[in-house]
């Protein structure tokens, strides 16, 4: 497939806004791929904090798929954002890589959980995304990213290249955290037996010493949990609490990601919040 052919946009376009006691959804602009259905109103604490699962018609990435996706909440407003399931990246010709670009301002007050569920690699896959972090002074914020990597054949075909960046700044000025991962495969190390990976990024006007206790507890709650390798520290300028997990499957890093998740909303909030999914109640694995 020749990788000069035009090829077609798909853009999601979502704006929330505070109007009194309540997050509105005020603009929701998509095209193919995506599908937005109704939004809900999960959580006693914040009881205003709007959650949207955003949906895919063709639930997977492929090399010739571009996807940008503009994120947008007002002063006061939150969401939760989370996807329907784990999203396969196929195999791209040779040449091509499929990209995908999540523009995100999150004005004063405001607090956003953007918590997508994980890529799938399979064998030649091709996939460069972005996450661009416009931030106010005073806001809130939980961002992940995960992965996980499938070689349905068993034969020892990995994917092409990952590329992943993260780019936090506040008020448009320089770069307060950049985060970067560009590999081509897992390596033959003594991690060569993971499979599955996320990256957390918990933003919040905090002291630093209220975000070194988070990473102190995160940390040894990550190790409780049976085949996850985690641990927590401060993101520079003490702006927050980072978090990097690593496992054998993908279950693992779902339970310290939601671990994570329930964690940085009891500190902020007072409670766990309500499950996003079936399965499993992770909420058990709490941080004191």
């Amino acid at each position: 497939m020749n990788a000069l052919v035009p090829l077609r946009p798909a853009a999601l376009d979502l704006s929330f806004v505070r109007r009194g006691d309540r997050t509105v959804l005020e603009r929701r602009l998509f095209a193919w791929p995506f599908v937005l259905t109704r939004t809900f109103l999960l959580d006693p604490v914040p009881a205003h904090m709007r959650t949207v699962i955003i949906q895919t018609s063709s639930s997977a990435l492929h090399g010739e798929d571009r996807l940008t996706q503009r994120i947008h909440l007002g002063r006061g407003a939150a969401a939760h954002l989370t996807t329907q399931g784990a999203s396969p990246v196929h195999r791209a010709h040779p040449g091509m890589i499929a990209r995908e670009a999540v523009d995100i301002v999150v004005e004063p007050e405001a607090f956003l959980e953007y918590l997508p569920e994980p890529r799938i690699l399979f064998p030649g896959a091709a996939l460069d995304q972005t996450i661009d972090i416009d931030c106010a002074p005073g806001a809130t914020l939980i961002v992940s990213d995960a992965f996980t990597v499938h070689d349905p054949g068993r034969n020892g075909h990995g994917f092409r290249q990952l590329a992943s960046t993260v780019t936090l700044r506040f008020e448009g000025g320089a770069p307060a955290m950049i985060d970067r991962l560009d590999i081509a495969h897992l390596g033959r190390g003594r991690f060569a037996r993971y499979t599955a990976f996320s990256s957390i990024f918990m933003v919040a006007p905090l002291p630093v010493e209220i975000l070194e206790q988070l990473a102190l507890d995160l940390s040894a709650a990550l190790a409780a949990i049976p085949g996850l390798y985690g641990a927590a520290s401060l993101l520079p300028g003490n702006i927050g609490v980072g978090v990097r997990l690593a496992a054998e499957d993908l279950r693992a890093v779902r339970a310290g990601r939601e671990l994570s998740w329930i964690a940085f909303r009891r500190l902020l909030c007072g409670e766990a919040p309500a499950s996003r999914r079936t399965g499993d109640d992770l909420r058990l694995h709490r941080v004191e």
